[in-house]
């Protein structure tokens, strides 16, 4: 059974996974090889599991595992405070991506998704780097406390 933060991990590679086939479709279109009307719904659909994964993955965190940490390793309080802020930056920025794919579905230019998604990566990619660095610096601090590993697994598993 792998570490509940490497399952956290795990989940920015199909966050990154699901994110990359949303520019892949757009790109087909930009690129000419596709047309736009053909690939929408795949971009719409994508960007839709994006945000109830990218949500489910928050509320993990903010619900289950930070809280834990803050208990566990109060020193990285402040750490855990600029995830919660980046969380927030992120479903804003998600937000506007859905509200410019919206823009598109209705007729508009597809200028101003491209920028929304360019700028929602760049965010991500950079969250997602400093939380998987946060992660694997708990897992050292956690290291050999297999009762901490099990109290947090029932807390990211449940519902």
């Amino acid at each position: 059974m792998a570490h509940p933060l490497q399952e956290l991990a795990h989940d920015h590679r199909e966050l990154s996974g699901l994110l990359l086939a949303v520019r892949d479709a757009l790109a087909r279109v930009e690129r000419g090889q596709s047309r736009l009307d053909d690939e929408l719904h795949e971009i719409r659909d994508g960007i839709e599991v994006f945000r109830e994964a990218l949500l489910e993955h928050f509320a993990r965190e903010q619900e289950g595992l930070l809280p834990f940490v803050v208990t566990r390793l109060p020193s990285v309080s402040a750490r855990v405070d600029q995830l919660i802020a980046e969380h927030d930056r992120i479903a804003e920025a998600l937000t506007a991506l859905v509200r410019d794919l919206g823009a598109v579905d209705a007729g508009g230019a597809v200028d101003a998704l491209r920028a929304s998604l360019g700028r929602f990566e760049e965010l991500y990619a950079s969250h997602s780097k400093a939380e998987l660095g946060f992660l694997t610096e708990v897992a050292e601090a956690l290291a050999g406390d297999a009762a901490a590993t099990e109290e947090l697994r029932t807390l990211l598993d449940e519902p």
